[in-house]
């Protein structure tokens, strides 16, 4: 079982790998020393409701820790998901459209009395209350320390550096783990919405372990679609889904890049230009 440790904050980092969380002591604040542990099995005991979805994003576990200060309450939750992909997906997907990200771990963003942020595999949700009577108490300052004993030099996943910044809409890039368009045989993808001339479309990238996985992907998506392509290659390929509309893909080895919600293939043909170039 992972180890729970109590420190203060002068703390050597320590990468993602690692098998033990180290849980901060801000100054004047007292740990409750009732730390709990979740895994797969007892998680929806913590976020009943919600724990299928948490475990979609690769859960491996959970460690919740207290702590007051003249009044003041605050709880820490650590969640170790299975890789850096996953910890971001979860952590995107619960992220506002509308939140000021700071560069906490890898990003994070927060309030006065909340902070969530992710670095590394971990996902860490800071939560508190009658923060005004700890006097001097910053959440985003603790985050910004905390972050680094959990990974030293946070990177986005590889997949993630792929999509273009020029006209991304903010806080859209997202990892969704299974079903992506709510077909079954795509599996995995990350996505991000791009204005294109006043059009806000999708794009998506698909990264499989080779280039069979790929076509077998397309096959059936052509079946699916009841598209009249007989003999697929790598290259373009114009697909009218019955539920997502018109879907531009672009095979390229073992990734499967496309872009759906467009009006002018046109238009986003060139963001895919810039995707491929990166492959």
């Amino acid at each position: 079982m992972r180890r729970i440790l109590f420190l203060g904050l002068l703390l050597i980092p320590f990468c993602t790998q690692a098998q033990e969380v180290v849980f901060p002591t801000p100054a004047n604040w007292t740990s409750d020393g009732k730390v709990q542990n979740f895994n797969k099995e007892n998680l929806y005991e913590h976020i009943d409701g919600a724990a299928e979805f948490y475990l979609s994003y690769g859960f491996e576990s959970l460690s919740v820790a207290g702590f007051t200060n003249n009044g003041a309450e605050l709880t820490i939750e650590v969640y170790d998901h299975a890789d850096p992909l996953h910890a971001y997906g979860i952590y995107g997907m619960e992220k506002s459209p509308k939140a000021e990200t700071k560069p906490v771990g890898l990003e994070g963003y927060g309030d006065a009395t909340t902070f969530n942020f992710v670095a590394g595999k971990f996902y860490v949700k800071m939560s508190g209350m009658l923060l005004e009577k700890a006097a001097g108490f910053s959440l985003a300052s603790l985050a910004l320390e905390f972050s680094k004993t959990l990974c030293s030099k946070p990177e986005y996943p590889k997949v993630i550096g792929l999509f273009p910044k020029e006209n991304l809409v903010p806080n859209t890039c997202q990892y969704i783990p299974t079903e992506f368009m709510g077909l079954g045989f795509l599996g995995s993808a990350v996505r991000a919405k791009y204005q294109a001339d006043g059009t806000e479309v999708t794009l998506f990238i698909l990264e499989r372990a080779d280039r069979a996985e790929v076509e077998q992907m397309v096959l059936k998506y052509i079946t699916y679609a009841e598209a009249k392509i007989k003999k697929p290659a790598e290259g373009d390929l114009l697909i009218k889904d019955p539920n997502n509309g018109y879907v531009l893909l672009r095979w390229k080895g073992n990734y499967l890049i496309g872009a759906s919600g467009f009006t002018d293939q046109k238009k986003v043909t060139p963001l895919l230009d810039q995707i491929s170039k990166k492959l």
